[in-house]
Parts: C-alpha cells; sequence; structure tokens
C-alpha cells in the first residue's frame, strides 16, 4: 500500500502573515535545525508563523474550506457543473477536495505539534512561550474542530509524527472533542487579553470557540448540559468585542476590526480567492479586473425570497447582495439579474451574487483582504440560541436584538426591518434563529456546520422547503445552471450529518480500512 509522510515544513520560513506590506523572507542557502530554530525569540517567531502558514494555503482558507462548505452548506448554491454532486449533498469518498483539504489540515496539526514539543526547551523568553503554547494549543484545537464537524473521529496526532506513530486509526468523536476542549481550555489559559501580533488570537477568541463548540455538542436536544456551557463560554466574550455599521464590516479593506474574534490572516504574498468566487464578471464591482472572477459562490433563490419575505428592507440584503441589476464599463450596462431575471431554461442570471467582503481592490486571482473565522455577532446568536434552551426566550431576545438593531442602524433613516423580536414560544424562537444565523452569516461557511447540529429532521425540513421554492428551475437547458435539489428523504439526511472520510487517507494509513469509512458512503 502506498504511504506517504507529512513532513512539517512550515516553521522553516520566517514568513510575515498580518499585513497587505508584508514580503516574504526566506534564508535558501540552507535549513537551520530544530535546535537553531527554537534558539531565542526570533527562531521561535519563525515557527509560530509557520504554524499559521498551512492556514492560508490553497488547500485550506485560501480556496478549499470554501469550496467545501460554502458549496455543500445548502443555502448557497454553485453555478459551477463540477459541483453538482457536492451542491446536492452527494459528495464521495475520493472528492479531490476534501482529500488535499484533510491533508493540508494535518500539516497545519504537525507544525502545532512541533512547536509544543520543542517550545520548553527553547531559548525564547518565557512570556513568548506562553504565547506561542496558546497560539499552537489555539490553531490546533480550531483544525480539529474544522475537521471532526465534517468527517467524524479523527487520528488524534498530537506529538511529531516519527515512524513508529506514522499509521494512527481514527478516535471517536467523544474523544476527538475531548481534545478540542482541552486545548482550548489550554488557550484561554495561556494566551494574552490583547495579543501583541496584530491578527493573533486572544483569551477571548478561544472562549468564543468552546462556545461553538458546546454549541456544536448540544446537538439540538432539549436539556442538553452543553447549552449552559456555551453560555458561559460567550459570557466570558460578552462586551469584549462591538458591532459596527454594515458598511464597515463588508468592507473587505478593513482588517481585524472590533467585531472580528477570529480573522485569516492574508497578504499580497499569499491572498484570497474570496472575492474571485463571488463578484461577477466583467462588473463595476471590480474595475480593475485583469482576469474575470467566477461569480460561482451565489446565494440559493429560496433562502433570498425567505430572507426578503421575512424582512422587507432589510439593510443587511441591500449591503450584503447584489440582486435585481447590477452595471458594467462604467455604468454602460446594465445585467439584469434575479430576481428581475428568470428564465425557464436556466442562466447564470438566475441567482443573485453576494457583495458583503467582495473586494474592489481585485485584479486577478487573488486579493490581500482577510477571511472571517468567527465574528461577534455569531458570539450573539449563540447566546440567544441557548438561553432560549436554557431559559426561554424572554431572557434570550435581548441577544438577538442588538444584531437586529445594528442592521436597522446601519441605514440612514434607520429602517424599520429587522424588528425587534418578541412573543414567540421557545419553539418558534428556536426555529427562528436557525434561519437567523442563516441571514446574518450568508456565505461566511458557517451554515454548513449550523445546518447540521440541529439534525438530519432539521436538515430534511430544510431540504423539502429549498426544493419545493416556485422560482427553481427543474429541467435547465444545461447542468452548468442546474438548482442543487436534493434527495429528501431521512436515509439522506442522516447520510449527510458528514461528508466522506477521504479515499486519499484510507489509502495512506494502515490503522484505516474501508471498513472505517462514515455511515452511508
Amino acid at each position: 500500500m502506498k504511504k506517504f509522510i507529512i513532513y512539517s515544513f512550515g516553521f522553516l520560513s520566517a514568513i510575515t502573515l498580518f499585513s497587505c506590506d508584508s514580503i516574504l523572507e526566506e534564508e535558501t542557502d540552507s535549513f537551520p535545525s530544530a535546535g537553531v530554530t527554537y534558539a531565542d525569540d526570533n527562531g521561535v517567531e519563525a515557527a509560530l508563523a509557520g504554524c499559521y502558514h498551512g492556514l492560508i494555503s490553497y488547500n485550506v482558507f485560501q480556496s478549499d474550506y470554501h469550496t467545501i462548505f460554502c458549496t455543500a452548506g445548502g443555502t448557497m448554491n454553485n453555478t459551477s457543473s463540477s459541483y453538482n454532486d457536492s451542491k446536492a449533498q452527494r459528495t464521495e469518498p475520493d472528492n479531490k477536495y476534501i482529500g488535499r483539504h484533510f491533508k493540508t489540515s494535518y500539516t497545519v496539526i504537525a507544525d502545532c505539534n512541533d512547536l509544543l514539543d520543542k517550545i520548553d526547551g527553547s531559548g525564547a523568553s518565557e512570556s513568548l512561550k506562553i504565547r506561542a503554547k496558546g497560539e499552537a494549543h489555539m490553531l490546533r484545537g480550531m483544525v480539529y474542530f474544522n475537521l471532526v464537524r465534517a468527517f467524524g473521529g479523527l487520528p488524534l496526532r498530537l506529538t511529531p509524527i516519527t515512524s513508529n506513530n506514522l499509521d494512527m486509526p481514527r478516535s471517536s468523536v467523544e474523544e476527538t472533542y475531548e481534545q478540542i476542549i482541552s486545548d482550548l481550555e489550554e488557550a484561554a489559559e495561556l494566551l494574552p487579553e490583547v495579543n501583541p501580533v496584530e491578527g493573533r488570537p486572544n483569551r477571548y477568541a478561544a472562549h468564543a470557540l468552546l462556545a461553538k463548540v458546546y454549541i456544536t455538542l448540544a446537538n439540538g436536544e432539549e436539556g442538553s448540559p452543553y447549552w449552559q456551557k456555551c453560555i458561559d463560554e460567550c459570557m466570558q466574550v460578552y462586551g469584549k468585542y462591538q458591532l459596527i455599521p454594515l458598511q464597515e464590516l463588508y468592507n473587505a479593506q478593513n482588517r481585524n476590526t472590533a467585531e472580528s474574534i477570529i480573522e485569516i490572516q492574508f497578504s499580497d504574498i499569499n491572498g484570497s480567492t474570496w472575492t474571485q468566487g463571488i463578484a461577477p464578471d466583467v462588473s463595476d464591482f471590480t474595475p480593475n479586473s485583469a482576469s474575470n472572477p467566477y461569480g460561482r459562490y451565489r446565494p440559493s433563490k429560496y433562502i433570498f425570497d425567505t430572507w426578503r419575505a421575512q424582512y422587507p428592507g432589510d439593510p443587511r440584503i441591500e449591503e450584503g447582495i447584489i440582486y435585481n441589476s447590477y452595471t458594467k464599463n462604467g455604468g454602460a450596462e446594465t445585467v439584469k439579474i434575479y430576481p428581475a431575471y428568470t428564465s425557464e431554461k436556466g442562466s447564470s442570471r438566475m441567482w443573485p451574487y453576494l457583495k458583503k467582503f467582495l473586494d474592489t481592490r481585485y485584479v486577478a486571482q487573488y486579493t490581500c483582504q482577510n477571511f472571517i473565522y468567527l465574528r461577534y455577532a455569531d458570539v450573539l446568536l449563540m447566546l440567544a440560541e441557548a438561553t432560549n434552551e436554557v431559559s426561554g426566550p424572554d431572557k434570550a431576545y435581548q441577544y438577538v436584538n442588538q444584531v437586529l438593531a445594528r442592521a436597522r442602524n446601519s441605514a440612514t433613516p434607520a429602517a424599520a426591518e429587522p424588528a425587534d423580536w418578541s412573543g414567540m414560544t421557545k419553539q418558534e424562537f428556536r426555529h427562528r434563529i436557525m434561519y437567523e444565523r442563516f441571514f446574518e452569516l450568508l456565505g461566511e461557511e458557517t451554515e454548513y456546520f449550523d445546518m447540521r447540529r440541529r439534525g438530519p429532521e432539521f436538515m430534511l425540513e430544510y431540504w423539502k422547503a429549498h426544493n419545493a421554492h416556485p422560482a427553481n428551475c427543474p429541467k435547465p437547458s444545461s447542468t452548468k445552471y442546474k438548482e442543487d435539489y436534493f434527495e429528501c428523504t431521512i436515509e439522506m439526511a442522516r447520510r449527510a450529518m458528514l461528508l466522506p472520510f477521504p479515499t486519499l487517507e484510507i489509502n495512506s494509513n494502515n490503522a484505516i480500512s474501508d471498513a472505517d469509512q462514515n455511515p452511508g458512503y
């Protein structure tokens, strides 16, 4: 059986990842030994930068994270026929995107393991040792959390790879979550309140991510003790960040704002493909374009129309979505799109576009915009959801209403919608808060995970409503314009709770076989 070994190269390069003006500096004459790398503060800082480097690779947050979780989230369409299986929740084990995303995520884990193994014996200052360990635990916990939610139980690699531990079986989901919680609790203890390196996580980021871990573990179950654990972690973060006007939040040139909790730092050297994925081609939104954006990741017509019906005139729609039309050639030409444009045969113009986080600086493929992985509005919505479960809606309104008020007040004069919530039953709140997350966080890669943590029944209900939407195009002239119809059976919904475990890992790990594949694949 063919084998591969994941080598940890990230620590070998001193890379500055935190500014659009950063440059890559690498000593290429020879690679330093581990002793030299960890000899002093400069070496440890370089090793720590290496831990982040895998996150901004093409196979993780630069591209494949969006390809996998935006496409298969259920609220976003992908207009490329290459992703028809994925957007219909029928991803197969040999899918190249999940295979390489899984593999590269483990290089980040390997770099963190290397740092944690060597840091105590390094020549770094004590304060840097503490912070570096905190950041490594934070990153390892975050990557394992991404993977366990997508693939289930994982090989838990916690030490550097050697010939003795190259093959490792899958741990249980419970064991994987125990490690994630341990990592994030350690990070919360070690990280400073303010990280001296801009864009790096602080202790509140660890608490916020722990809250998301606990709300995931609650699994939509009434009476779960994890709801209170989520509340406790959210309250560690409450008031430490602030909601900002939508125009400021959605401006891709604003980095690490007062709302951002965890933000993936891109640069001119290592850029993001987000704008390439969402912007219309040949439009005035990217006036300097030398290579047309793809505009593939598009809001589904069902979620867009449901949102507009729920909140007519919501500033989040006006500021965050391109619909009806857009201009090109300096305003000389207008292109009609959904809902102003419809077709029975199908067309790429049959869906709205995302505008939020679209970078007008786009020239070709990459921009130095960051990716916001977790922001304060998400924490407030988690706090509202968990509080409803523990104490009922009356105590939960205050948190969701802060998010709604920010949306209203982002317009001048303030908009009437989205109006504050009141008068709901616990069950009504439970349903509405999930759709509120779909609206507020549309396209931010939270939908894939949110759709699943309420269980297969909730996802099946969503699928049915989506499939029944009257604006869908059931028989397009080309598979390029195919709607993401779902096979609405409870068996398919249960199968879709997890992605398939990647064939790439099964074939390269002698401790894992086809018998260890996820249910239904």
